[in-house]
């Protein structure tokens, strides 16, 4: 019987994310079960097995319910109870795991480094975001996080720390969407939600790192450029080499919801102390390689005030070099609400980007700090 703790983990189960988890096992659904639940099916050893899933959260049975169901899995798979709750309750997540070789025989690591492997964990999910989130790869990142990355840091939980080792364990919730409006633009990347892209991204990231340290013979450069379209950047680089400036380095994993998985193989990496100085280098010079930043002033001549249609798209007429000049400038779709304020008011913005000229034509590339300016 489940009892204890369990209880409390399986009343927060999702009743969707059980019924993929059962289907991606070979579990048939059969249809409805009386009025609030879904039969389940399978042949095991010649022999059918049968699960009764739970549909509405709001049965006050519910917990019992999805309790019978974990432990009808289990008698059905052959697994302890514990194991298959486990099970249940990543479904809603992808899994990213940072492993210190660092950690002791007890599985401890200093403090210093317990800290920092929160925050450059933390940094390996911004950088990856950030990627996911732009149509337009970059060395580095600059400006503010766009909201709906710092939406999606809420809703990242942490794991239970494995036993002997010390393991960050991080979970990433694969379908979420942001509620802001940069959730319109979802169709323009990929078919997947915006969880999803991060961790397709990373992952991206950690076999294009594996490829190129071992082309990296003598200059790592050339081999690193060939990375930045899988979304290695500048911040990526410097969380990694810090994680792995350590006597034992640090190992890096992905695996996928067991409700929707992208692959049955997870995708691992692992980093050495020299591994990781190489990939400070290769931040210090992709931060350096950046193009100057330029702030400029002006009023917004142009832009679609319709939500459906708005991608961050304007044009801004502002003074450079002396004349005025028409500036065209891709904005975050975050910040759609401080620019039609400013463009219905006339009131003049400043924002700061690398500034490039193609033609005749001036563009403002990853633009930041967006201010609304009084119109004095």
């Amino acid at each position: 019987m489940t009892e204890g703790s369990d209880l409390v983990t399986i009343s927060a189960l999702s009743p969707n994310h059980v019924g993929a988890y059962l289907r991606t096992r070979g579990w048939r659904d059969a249809g409805p079960f009386g009025a609030n639940g879904r039969l389940y099916s399978k042949v095991i050893a010649d022999e059918v097995q049968e699960l009764v899933l739970p549909t509405r959260t709001s049965l006050t049975d519910f917990t019992k319910r999805m309790s019978e169901l974990a432990e009808d899995l289990a008698r059905a798979e052959d697994r302890p109870t514990s194991a298959v709750i486990f099970d249940l309750t990543l479904t809603a997540f992808d899994v990213i795991r940072v492993r210190s070789r660092d950690a002791d025989e007890y599985g401890s690591v200093r403090f210093s480094d317990d800290v920092q492997l929160f925050e450059e964990a933390q940094n390996l999910l911004v950088a990856s975001a950030r990627a996911a989130s732009s149509d337009v790869p970059r060395r580095v990142w600059k400006g503010r996080r766009p909201e709906s990355i710092i939406e999606y840091l809420q809703r990242v939980r942490l794991g239970q720390t494995e036993k002997s080792s010390f393991s960050l364990t991080v979970l990433s919730p694969y379908a979420f969407e942001p509620s802001t409006e940069a959730r319109q633009q979802r169709t323009l990347f990929s078919k997947d939600a915006f969880g999803r892209r991060i961790t397709l991204k990373f992952a991206d990231a950690l076999n294009a790192i594996e490829v190129a340290l071992a082309d990296a013979v003598t200059d790592p450069i050339p081999a690193f450029d060939r990375t930045i379209e899988a979304g290695v950047s500048a911040d990526l680089c410097e969380a990694l080499g810090n994680l792995a400036d350590n006597e034992g380095g640090v190992e890096l994993s992905v695996s996928w919801s067991p409700a929707k998985p992208v692959s049955d193989a997870v995708v691992r990496l692992s980093l050495t102390p020299r591994e990781g100085a190489i990939l400070k280098e290769v931040a210090r010079v992709f931060a350096s390689a950046e193009p100057t930043n330029t702030r400029i002033e002006g009023i917004i001549t142009q832009i679609s005030e319709d939500p459906r249609t708005f991608d961050g798209s304007t044009t801004i007429e502002a003074a450079v070099e002396g004349r005025l000049r028409r500036v065209q400038v891709k904005f975050n779709p975050d910040d759609r609400n401080a620019l039609i304020e400013a463009f219905r008011g006339r009131m003049p913005i400043a924002v700061e980007g690398e500034l490039t000229s193609e033609g005749n034509r001036l563009k403002l590339n990853n633009p930041h700090r967006l201010n609304v300016l009084d119109e004095d």
